[in-house]
C-alpha cells in the first residue's frame, strides 16, 4: 500500500490524481461543471453537483491506473472555500445551494457586521475582517433574507468535509476550513467563538463540533462508498482543507521567506509568517 489519492473540489471543476510517495503522477481525471449565478454578483452550487463529480473522478482515476486497490492507501480531499458552507436539514440533505467564496451579495450583512461588533474586535479573535467574501456574512444573509430555509437548517459544512461525510458517514471540520468562514472562529483557542455567535445569532450547534487537523484521518470508506469508487471499505481518508492551503504545501512553501501564487478561478499569494497576519483584507 504505498500509492495515494488527492482529489480537489473547485469552483469549475472537480480533480483527482494517483500518485506514488515519490511524487510521481500514475492516473488523473477531471470533471468540470457550471457555476449558478442567477443573479449578478451571486455565486452558488448545489452540492450534490460536487459530490457526484468527486465520486466520479476518483472511480475514473482509480479505473485509468490499472492498478490494484490493495495498493492505494488513502485519499485526502481539497476544496474550493464553500462560503455559507453547504446548509443541511436534519437528514443531511442541502436545503439550497451553497453560496460560494465569489458570491458578494451579503453587502448589507457586512455593514451591519462593522457597526455592531467593529472591526477590531473581529480581528483580534478571528484575525479577520469583514467582507462579503467570508462564510459567516453569507451565513446572516441566508438568515435574514431566508427564514424559511433558516429554520429547516440543522449544520453548515463546507464542500470537501461533505463529501467526506458522504465517503464516511463522519462529520467534521478541518482547522483551514473553520478559520475560513471568518467572523465566527476564535485563531486564538482554535474553536467556535460562542461571544460572536451569539452577537451574530448563529447557533454553535449549527457549526461542525469535531475539528481537525488537515492531516487527520476522519473516518474510513464505508462499504457503499467503496463499492461505488472501486476502493478498499476502511480505507483512510484524510481531512485535506482549503484548496489553497493544500496547493501552497505542493508549492513548496514550507517555511518562513518563501512565498507562492496558486492561480486558478482566482489568485491566492501565500507565505509562512510566526506573527498573527491580523490586519484589514482577506486574510485566511
Amino acid at each position: 500500500m504505498n500509492d495515494l489519492l488527492g482529489t480537489d473540489i473547485g469552483t469549475s471543476g472537480t480533480k483527482t490524481v494517483l500518485m506514488d510517495t515519490e511524487g510521481h503522477l500514475i492516473a488523473q481525471d477531471l470533471q468540470e461543471y457550471d457555476i449558478i449565478t442567477p443573479r449578478p454578483l451571486w455565486a452558488e452550487q448545489w452540492p450534490d453537483v460536487w459530490l457526484d463529480a468527486a465520486k466520479a473522478s476518483i472511480r475514473n482515476t482509480v479505473q485509468k491506473s490499472g492498478i490494484s486497490k490493495e495498493k492505494i492507501a488513502g485519499i485526502a480531499i481539497s476544496g474550493l472555500y464553500g462560503g455559507s458552507g453547504i446548509p443541511l436539514d436534519e437528514n443531511m440533505k442541502p436545503v439550497r445551494p451553497c453560496m460560494i467564496w465569489m458570491d458578494r451579495r451579503a453587502d448589507e450583512e457586512t455593514k451591519w457586521v462593522l457597526e455592531h461588533i467593529g472591526e477590531e474586535n473581529l480581528q483580534e479573535i478571528t484575525y479577520n475582517g469583514a467582507d462579503p467574501y467570508y462564510g459567516y456574512t453569507k451565513i446572516l444573509w441566508m438568515k435574514r433574507h431566508e427564514p424559511e430555509n433558516w429554520k429547516k437548517t440543522k449544520l453548515f459544512l463546507p464542500p470537501n468535509d461533505y463529501v467526506i461525510y458522504h465517503l464516511t458517514g463522519e462529520i467534521a471540520i478541518d482547522y483551514s476550513s473553520a478559520g475560513n468562514i471568518g467572523g465566527i472562529f476564535d485563531m486564538n483557542t482554535r474553536t467556535w467563538s460562542k461571544t460572536l455567535m451569539d452577537q451574530m445569532g448563529i447557533p454553535m450547534s449549527m457549526m461542525p463540533q469535531r475539528i481537525v487537523e488537515s492531516t487527520d484521518i476522519v473516518g474510513g470508506l464505508t462499504k457503499k462508498a467503496a463499492e461505488e469508487l472501486g476502493l478498499s471499505e476502511g480505507m483512510p481518508v484524510i481531512a485535506g482543507g482549503i484548496d489553497c492551503g493544500a496547493a501552497n504545501i505542493g508549492l513548496g512553501v514550507l517555511e518562513s521567506g518563501i512565498y507562492a501564487a496558486s492561480i486558478g478561478t482566482s489568485m491566492c499569494a501565500a507565505l509562512i509568517s510566526d506573527q498573527p497576519a491580523k490586519g484589514k483584507g482577506l486574510i485566511v
